[in-house]
Order: C-alpha cells, then sequence, then structure tokens
C-alpha cells in the first residue's frame, strides 16, 4: 500500500520614500521584491504616542488610493501593532516594524499608517492628505510569472504547468523544458484563459472592488509531452513585457511521474484539506502566522529538502477560503507556489468554493443550472457566490472519460489509482456523478493499480463528539450512496476533509461495520491551516472512529 503522509498542521528595503506630517517622519518602501519584507520606520515629537498603541495598524491599499480620496476600508491587508510591534523594546517617540510577505498584485500599492485615538474612539490616517505618499512596487514587472503550479494531465509522460501575470507582450508566454543542460530544450506555447466578475454566480464575488473581486491576471497553461517516467527535468516559463524585457521565472525542478504500466510498485502521496490563507481583507488573526505555513514547511523540509520522492499532494477542498475575495487567492498561491512547482498538485473541490445555495445560474462551471440543495443537507451559501469560478480557471485537473473538470475526475499515480468526487454535488445512485463514479471504479486495471484512493471533502463518518451537528444527516447520506459503491469495488481508502481535525476508522464494510479483511478505511485530514475543531480535538476513540 502506499505511504499516506498526513500533516497537521529578510528584511528587504530598496531605495525608500519619506513623508512627514507636522512632527511625524514616516520612511516607506519604493520598491519591493515579490514575497519581500519591508521595514516601515517613523519619528515622533515626545509627546505623540504614534506606534505605541496595540490597536495602530499600517495598512495596505493595492492599488494605491488616489491623493485626495479617503481610502477607508478598501485596504486589502492590515497589520496591528498588536502583532508586530514590542513597545517596551522601543522609545515611545520611534520606532519600525517589520510588515509582509508582500505580493506582487501587478498594480501599484501603498502603505498608510492609522493610529488610535482614545478621545474619538476610532482609527485615524496619521498621513491622510499628504501628497507626499509613496507609492511602490512589488516585483519585478506586472509581467513577472508567478502563483505556478504542476498537475498530471491523464496522460503518460506528461505535466501541466499552470502560471499567473498580466498579458505580456503579443499576449504570448511559454514553457521551457529538459532532462539536462546539454540536452534539447523543448519550447511549447502557453494558452490562456482569464476570468471576470460576471462570470461569478452571483453575491459578493461579483462586486468589483480592492477588497472583493479583482483582476485575477491571465492564468497560462502549457504541458511538458514525451516525459521519461522518473526522471527529474528542468522547466522555466515566462513572456516578454510591452518594451520587450523578458520575465521569466527561476530554473524549477520536477521528477516526472512514475510509470502506471504496473512496475511500480509504491507511491509517496501528501493528502490535507481546510488550508486557507489566513490574513488580509480585514480578517484576524492567525493571519500570515498560520498553520497552513507549518503545513508548506514541513512538506519544503522534511521532503522535497530532503531529495524525498512525492508523487503527489492531494488538497481535498476548502482550498483558500477566498469567500469572494480575489486577493486571497493571491496569497494563497503565493504560500502554496514552493511545494507546488515541486511535484503535482491536485484539489478536490470544498463547500467554501463551490457552495452557492439562492442563486439559479447557467454560470456554474460544473454545468447545473440550479446548486445542489437537498432538503436534508447543511449546503449554504459558503462560497459568497464564486461558484468554483476560481477554482475552475485556476486549476486544470487530469481529464478521464466522464470527468467533469475540478468537480470529478481521476487519474492513476504509480501503483494507485486516485478519484476525486464532490461532495457539493448529488451522488445519488443514478445521478451523472455516480454514474460515472461506478463506471470508473469498473474501470480500474487492478493488475497495474492494485490500490485505489477516493477523496471527496465532506467525510462519512466522524467521531462522536459531533454527532448532534448539521453535518450528521449529510454524512449520512454520503454513507448510503456511495459507502456500497466502495464496498463493491474494493476502494481501500477514502480521504476526507471538512472537519478542522484528524480523525480515521478501522477499515469499514458497506454496513459500517469493522472488518479484518477488506473493506474501506476512512480518515479526515483537515488539519492544514483553519481553526481546529473545538469539539473534536481530543485524542479518543469511540466505536469504530479515532480522533485526534
Amino acid at each position: 500500500m502506499p505511504a499516506t503522509a498526513i500533516y497537521i498542521a529578510i528584511v528587504l528595503l530598496v531605495n525608500t520614500g519619506r513623508f512627514a506630517y507636522g512632527d511625524v517622519e514616516f520612511k516607506f518602501p519604493t520598491t519591493v521584491t515579490h514575497g519581500g519584507y519591508v521595514t516601515v520606520s517613523w519619528r515622533a515629537a515626545a509627546s505623540d504616542s504614534i506606534g505605541t498603541d496595540p490597536k495602530d495598524e499600517i495598512r495596505l491599499y493595492c492599488p494605491r488610493v488616489p491623493f485626495g480620496t479617503l481610502p477607508g476600508n478598501t485596504h486589502i491587508d492590515v497589520w496591528p501593532m498588536s502583532q508586530v510591534l514590542f513597545p517596551d523594546s522601543r522609545p515611545p517617540t520611534q520606532g519600525s516594524v517589520i510588515v509582509g510577505p508582500l505580493i506582487n498584485m501587478r498594480v501599484a500599492c501603498e502603505l498608510r499608517f492609522y493610529t488610535y485615538s482614545k478621545v474619538q474612539n476610532r482609527l485615524t490616517e496619521v498621513a491622510a492628505g499628504l501628497s507626499g505618499v509613496p507609492s511602490f512596487n512589488v516585483g519585478t514587472s506586472s509581467v513577472q510569472p508567478l502563483q505556478a503550479h504542476v498537475a498530471q494531465t491523464g496522460n503518460a509522460g506528461e505535466l501541466r504547468v499552470t502560471w499567473v501575470s498580466s498579458k505580456p507582450l503579443d499576449n504570448l508566454s511559454y514553457l521551457w523544458y529538459h532532462e539536462t543542460a546539454d540536452s534539447l530544450t523543448t519550447i511549447v506555447q502557453a494558452t490562456n484563459t482569464t476570468y471576470t466578475a460576471s462570470d461569478m454566480c452571483g453575491g459578493e464575488a461579483a462586486v468589483v472592488s480592492p477588497t472583493q473581486f479583482r483582476d485575477p491576471g491571465t492564468i497560462y497553461t502549457a504541458v511538458m509531452t514525451g516525459l521519461e517516467p522518473n526522471t527529474e527535468y528542468t522547466y522555466w516559463y515566462g513572456g516578454w513585457d510591452f518594451k520587450k524585457q523578458k520575465f521569466n521565472s527561476p530554473d524549477r525542478k520536477i521528477l516526472s511521474p512514475q510509470s502506471t504500466d504496473g512496475s511500480a510498485t509504491s507511491a509517496r502521496i501528501l493528502a490535507y484539506a481546510d488550508m486557507g490563507a489566513w490574513g488580509g481583507v480585514h480578517v484576524s488573526a492567525p493571519s500570515w502566522n498560520s498553520p497552513s505555513l507549518s503545513v508548506v514547511d514541513v512538506i519544503q523540509n522534511q521532503w522535497f529538502a530532503a531529495n524525498k520522492r512525492v508523487d503527489l499532494i492531494a488538497h481535498i477542498g476548502d482550498i483558500s477560503y477566498a469567500l469572494g475575495k480575489g486577493y486571497v487567492w493571491e496569497r494563497f498561491f503565493y504560500r502554496i507556489e514552493p511545494i507546488a512547482i515541486q511535484a503535482p498538485y491536485h484539489v478536490a473541490i470544498g463547500n467554501h468554493e463551490y457552495d452557492h445555495v439562492g442563486y439559479t445560474s447557467t454560470k456554474d462551471p460544473s454545468g447545473v443550472t440550479t446548486s445542489y440543495n437537498p432538503p436534508w443537507g447543511n449546503y449554504g451559501d459558503d462560497s459568497k457566490g464564486e461558484c468554483a469560478v476560481p477554482m475552475y480557471h485556476r486549476f486544470k485537473m487530469p481529464a478521464s472519460p466522464g470527468s467533469n473538470s475540478v468537480f470529478w475526475y481521476s487519474h492513476n499515480v504509480a501503483n494507485v489509482h486516485m478519484v476525486y468526487i464532490s461532495t457539493e454535488h448529488d451522488l445519488s445512485p443514478g445521478s451523472v456523478q455516480a454514474r460515472w463514479l461506478r463506471q470508473d471504479l469498473a474501470a480500474v486495471d487492478k493488475k497495474k493499480q492494485p490500490w485505489t484512493v477516493v477523496s471527496g471533502h465532506r467525510p462519512m463518518y466522524n467521531n462522536e463528539a459531533r454527532q448532534n451537528d448539521s453535518d450528521l444527516p449529510v454524512q449520512m447520506q454520503l454513507r448510503q450512496s456511495v459507502g456500497p459503491v466502495l464496498a463493491e469495488f474494493g476502494v481501500h481508502l477514502f480521504v476526507g476533509g471538512h472537519y478542522h481535525n484528524y480523525v480515521r476508522t478501522c477499515s469499514l464494510n458497506s454496513s459500517g461495520e469493522c472488518v479484518t479483511s477488506g473493506g474501506t478505511t476512512h480518515i479526515t485530514v483537515g488539519t492544514a491551516g483553519a481553526d481546529l475543531s473545538a469539539k473534536s480535538v481530543s485524542k479518543s476513540c469511540s466505536g469504530q472512529v479515532c480522533s485526534h
């Protein structure tokens, strides 16, 4: 059986801009690298206490606010002094804080300082009305290729690379790759797509503003073909700006997929769910210091840095928790890029990407006109109107007969057949997805892929502490509709998320009874970044379920 790992969980100031307000002087950056940190410094008269109140904060505006316009709450990120400053170690008249990382949003940005007035009981912009507030750019260019991630295509010897930038010269972008430095370099012209606010199903996701929908850039994708199995390749991607300057990514290295012809004896799959990119657009702590950083660090340091092969990273729903906020998608891809460029990064749809109850629309990319909302379910407007439009355009998953983009699909990983279903769509017997699932599992060649894993965001089993919540009817329906199919086709493992904890079961038959041979083990891996579920943090076993 393949090893399955589940994880719970430079300061750069180049060129400085200065402006003064009364006796207060500030220094802000004018140029920052993508992902860089900056130091914001100030000096005030002895009577001032700017920067020492924990309610003071630095706000990030992208795009910058025109002079003479009150910025209000259009900032997309914020650094409160309570998180970044230790007043007892700094004199009350001067100080500095480090903020970041700052992301290339393909527009000019600015930082503004707000101080808390105890008399007025509100925050006031220190530099309000000043024309000297400098803007700065993050990254080398708006054409800088970012947010890269790799995926399988479903075809042997292929890997897909997807990235984002502003439109380059002639809207042309390319992927280059070779096996060794002295081998022939293959060049592939990328195709591209994007999406607009009008593509959304409605709600907050369709509101154009710095804090809600914003231009996602142009999404490019190209496929490496003819790859030898289990071989290291070097690849890079990018294009030219309108000044004919070339902007490429650094060289990336990746191991091509193992053969799926039956010769592979193991696979290494890292699985998790419910990650998010917490912080930004007024979301409170844990901000950048969320557990999702630890997950990425563990994968990077304990697997890739140690030269351990990773065949697949499977993110089982609740991807960015953007909820209609475009900036959060930008943050999320910045966060996962270090690992998503080194191994295929595959996703399953979750309630926070898709659910959009209340909208009847032909815009749903899954092909339905009315979202799934059975009377026994708790399917709400969890995507705030996104209805998976960003997911559909940003992630290109493998195609298989009868598959449906990011919603349901399958592919082979070495000796494992991986299946992804949408628990946000109808899975009742006879439904489109249920028919596809049966056909897909029936077609598995168990001589080549003796192990079968099915994943879906919502699990079928959970620990006893959560048995009275609104998810229980959904669990019961999934057991009735999907459970017998898993048993019939000998599925070894079901991987879910949704609950922000780790849960595992014994090997279960179609009746939910523990068995000593055969059966399906269910694990829940919703521990990648979202706050842990308070109801299920005890390390205990009850019946067929254990939680941690």
